[in-house]
């Protein structure tokens, strides 16, 4: 059983663990902070001892405005988590706060949790919706771990372990990740809202045709009904829409659609919501009113989704959008509530600015009646782990905004529990130059959602024909990398690790702080090390750790620890295969076939079995070996090569001796 002890006695016990406890306090409305030594709290301390050294601490005191505990931590460590991260994944010396910001830059994210990890060996996660700040160590407390919470008490779990233990004690208090139906790992298309109509639309359909691409879904973006949340296309910009539906439907294209948490005040949607109570109110029960997403030309009121009949307003609409064939929705913005709204369940302040995103998600998801939710949402709670895609960036390599914080965006979101994620491929503020381009289409290959979007010119086709080429080349590779994608987010949908991983957590042996760029590399699944080129300029360094890995960029074999240094050309990109890798590539997705790829250094292997490792549900009829050096003699006679060979010599490697799946390999001597 726990062991409960509200005194002091709990306070001196803890204060000797590894996380090191030294203080509580709190302030008033107002006033300045007042602490004590965790160990002379009293009755203000509550600590619930939990097997394997974690326990819950609670901290209280009546009447404050906010409440306090801080850890006393060394000079050097790393802290990771808060959610999606966009400047930096190491968390020391933030100050990162648990609260919903309509921005992604420095400590604002759209994607807040309340969870840090630390390499000191405990995580801290405070299960409440309250806003909170983390400060980590900060420049102003250098020795101290300090978790500030709204209100009269602060309730904090705390877990034992390294990284990957830490994680998956998160996924067992907040849930593992929604996995998503097949569509997602296809290629998607959005278009600038402000001229999406129905000629656009069939331009991106022609688009993808003369490319050679299967366009898996149209994402229609803002203002596509008649009048925002009337729940029905606007017939001037989309005159046959059921028949762009079912036409598009045929070719094997799904429709998602745009979503916000506003009705627009003049429209017949504003006027039904407000009659009804469904839209947010104050304390005196006045309408609140917004400018939402800061845009002059609106005004607008927020829907309140804890409200179970607006709730269900809303589901029953995109109910029947699903039944008249659109396949999943949008669901943009959720950051906005104003502190003094009141919402119908009672919540204010700040709780009911965090909570509020998961009322909204939670609504969107009932549409669906228990069947695999089919959206994405740019904010989010930790409560619902739902698809989202990163945000707007800008399109060009800025450190804070740009494609660099996209890649650490998506490390922080899969650490923090959201493993199917993506971007805005080239960013969605500005127009992405033919290098950027390229570089962002590399990047999106190896993320579950790759996705066209942004405000001016996103269509490659439209582009130069270098950008054209590339994203051609990446995109199917993207397409081949399906079953890989499927079988880590099962793996992560199971409670596992996430689909993509930090270095930290895939190498937790190593002091990562001391390695430049580390968060520009990541590993999809256990095997495959992505190196993005995300800077102005072609050459890119790359650490690798212990290992034997497999360079496809060089064609050849390196031990670790190792830095590698390439000059990489436009249409390529840094790629590492780890000894025995073993990669399912989708050949015909619609019957289910697959090629297997191994990678194999001949001096570390005699034989090798080709017959297990590679995703289910998906038949291997060829199987490659990587990298053996001509040094591959197969017991049963070699197979013809596969329609894909070529491509695959250029995604991955020339050196590849294609064979039969249903033979032992043998790997001669050099």
């Amino acid at each position: 059983m726990p062991d409960t002890r509200p005194n002091s006695a709990a306070g001196v016990s803890h204060a000797s663990a590894p996380h090191h406890p030294v203080s509580v306090g709190w302030r008033t409305a107002g006033g300045s902070w007042t602490t004590m030594p965790f160990a002379e709290a009293g009755s203000a301390v509550s600590v619930t001892e939990r097997p394997g050294g974690g326990a819950r601490i609670t901290v209280t005191r009546a009447g404050a405005a906010a409440v306090e505990i801080a850890f006393a931590v060394p000079t050097k460590f790393q802290a990771f988590g808060g959610g999606e991260r966009f400047e930096t994944l190491d968390l020391r010396g933030q100050s990162v706060r648990y609260y919903l910001e309509n921005f992604g830059l420095g400590n604002g994210t759209y994607l807040p949790s309340p969870w840090i990890a630390t390499t000191l060996g405990y995580s801290l996660f405070l299960p409440d919706e309250a806003p909170a700040v983390f400060h980590i160590a900060a420049p102003f407390d250098p020795h101290v771990l300090r978790v500030q919470v709204e209100g009269e008490s602060l309730t904090l779990d705390i877990d034992r372990g390294g990284l990957a233990e830490l994680y998956a004690a998160l996924i067992a208090r907040i849930g593992p990740p929604l996995m998503p139906d097949a569509h997602f790992f296809g290629l998607w298309k959005a278009g600038d809202w402000r001229y999406e109509n129905a000629a656009t639309v069939a331009a991106d359909v022609a688009g993808h045709v003369g490319l050679d691409l299967p366009m898996a879904i149209k994402l229609i973006d803002a203002y596509w009904a008649s009048e925002v949340h009337s729940f029905a296309f606007d017939t001037g910009k989309y005159p046959d829409a059921c028949g762009m539906v079912s036409d598009m439907a045929r070719d094997g294209t799904g429709i998602y659609l745009w979503l916000c948490p506003w009705v627009v005040v003049g429209t017949k949607s504003f006027e039904f919501a407000k009659a009804r109570g469904y839209v947010i109110v104050d304390r005196h029960g006045e309408l609140i009113t917004r400018r939402p997403g800061a845009n002059p030309n609106v005004v607008a009121a927020l829907i309140d989704f804890s409200n179970p009949e607006a709730s269900a307003w809303w589901s029953g609409n995109l109910r029947g959008l699903v039944k008249q064939g659109i396949v999943g929705f949008k669901a943009d913005f959720g950051e906005q509530l104003p502190e003094h709204a009141v919402l119908h369940s009672g919540e204010t302040g700040g709780r009911a600015h965090n909570a509020f995103v998961r009322y909204y998600l939670e609504a969107t998801i009932a549409a669906f009646d228990g069947k695999t939710p089919a959206i994405i949402s740019r904010s989010g709670s930790p409560r619902v782990r739902a698809p989202i895609w990163s945000g707007d960036q800008t399109s060009d390599f800025c450190p804070k905004t740009g494609l660099p914080s996209a890649i650490r965006a998506v490390q922080s979101a899969n650490l923090s529990g959201w493993s199917f994620i993506g971007s805005d491929l080239g960013g969605y503020f500005g127009t992405p130059t033919p290098q950027v381009f390229a570089r962002w289409t590399q990047f999106a290959c190896f993320t579950p959602l790759m996705m066209l979007h942004g405000l001016g010119c996103r269509e490659p086709w439209d582009m130069d024909a270098g950008s054209a080429a590339v994203y051609a080349d990446y995109a199917r590779l993207h397409l081949a990398l399906r079953p890989v994608f499927e079988q880590y987010g099962r793996e992560a949908a199971g409670g596992g690790l996430p689909l993509l991983r930090m270095m930290p957590l895939a190498f937790p042996e190593i002091d990562w702080s001391g390695i430049n760029d580390w968060d520009q590399q990541f590993m999809l699944g256990p095997d495959i090390l992505v190196a993005p080129v995300a800077f102005y300029g072609n050459t890119r360094a790359v650490y690798l750790p212990a290992g034997d890995w497999y360079d496809v960029l060089a064609g050849e074999w390196v031990s670790g620890p190792a830095w590698r240094v390439h000059d990489v050309p436009l249409d390529r990109m840094p790629l590492f295969l780890r000894d025995g890798a073993r990669l399912t590539l989708a050949a015909d997705a619609a019957h289910g076939t697959a090629l297997g790829l191994i990678a194999v250094n001949p001096d570390r292997h005699s034989s090798v079995d080709a017959a297990h490792g590679f995703a289910p549900d998906w038949r291997v009829d060829h199987i490659g070996i990587v990298g053996a050096r001509g040094r591959v003699a197969p017991q049963s006679s070699t197979a013809d090569q596969p329609a894909m060979a070529e491509a695959i010599g250029g995604w991955f490697s020339q050196d590849i001796a294609w064979l039969s799946p249903d033979a032992l390999i043998k790997v001669n001597p050099g």
